[in-house]
């Protein structure tokens, strides 16, 4: 099995046989994440700053750990792309896709990977709720009424399309840098999602556990937000797709919020156990 595929771009710098095959497989640039079969790396050809993640054809043994752990181990790019593929058929921004790849099958030989366009001048929503601080109230209260409709809408989207993340935080949430004491009601805020090298995809709708495990994932990311009771309503609202029988509709899941809401609390509880142990561990 062999597959390479080039934007026009790519195409000028590499090519698209086996020899550009492994020119990108080992491409010189900024190194962002390195790990046993995994690279991350920042490059730039022609102006042009891209991503690429290729992955090394993981062994039987580790395979059969991850199985083992109850963890469905990362077989390579080729479910980022199809992760890609999928937010844009439900119409939910994300990577822009300038090159794939994959070689063999075997564990061990095998090789993948996936090359996207950078998205410069960016800042994820855990940043900029970390920069919270520096906005006056009323600008909290304004980015909040902006932003958690978005984030609403957008999960409604990726859940009725049959689609869950499995790292769904507000750090794989970006958007374009700016001067946020600036910015008014006005300025629209658009949002992509990225890593999406562990989404799952199905025909047919979300079903409510990976739900659950999404939302609380997200809802944990953002308790430093000080999110109040009205804040939650607008998101469930955006999330139930709006319209005058949303209560309604809020009222036959409420049993499905509490349990995300209750996922969040333990994704709460165990941070809380590693910062104590990573604590106890230095002392």
């Amino acid at each position: 099995m062999f597959l390479i595929e080039l934007s026009n771009k790519l195409r000028g710098f590499f090519r698209e046989d086996a020899q550009g095959f492994e020119e990108l497989m080992h491409v010189s640039g900024e190194v962002y994440r390195n790990v046993k079969g995994r690279r991350t790396v920042k490059f730039e050809r022609g102006g042009t700053h891209y991503f690429i993640k290729a992955h090394q054809g993981a062994s039987i043994s580790e395979w059969l750990k991850s199985l083992f752990s109850l963890k469905w181990p990362v077989l390579g790019a080729r479910q980022e792309w199809l992760g890609i593929e999928a937010f844009n058929r439900v119409d939910v921004p994300t990577m822009t896709i300038a090159g794939k790849g994959m070689r063999g099958w075997i564990p061990g030989s095998s090789g993948s990977f996936i090359v996207t366009e950078s998205f410069e001048n960016s800042v994820s929503l855990e940043e900029l709720l970390q920069q919270q601080d520096h906005f006056s109230q009323a600008q909290r209260d304004r980015l909040k009424r902006h932003l958690i409709p978005k984030l609403g809408e957008l999960s409604r989207r990726l859940h009725e399309g049959g689609i869950n993340h499995r790292d769904y935080y507000l750090c794989h949430f970006l958007t374009k840098a700016r001067h946020w004491s600036q910015w008014q009601s006005s300025n629209s805020v658009d949002l992509m999602v990225i890593d999406l090298h562990r989404v799952q995809i199905r025909s047919g709708s979300t079903p409510d556990r990976w739900r659950i495990k999404d939302l609380g994932a997200l809802i944990f990311s953002a308790f430093g937000a000080d999110l109040t009771v009205t804040d939650a309503a607008r998101f469930i609202r955006a999330y139930h797709g709006g319209g005058p029988d949303w209560k309604q509709r809020y009222r036959e899941r409420q049993h499905f919020w509490f349990k995300a809401t209750g996922r969040a609390l333990g994704f709460q509880q165990e941070w809380d156990r590693k910062q104590m142990k990573a604590a106890l561990a230095e002392s």
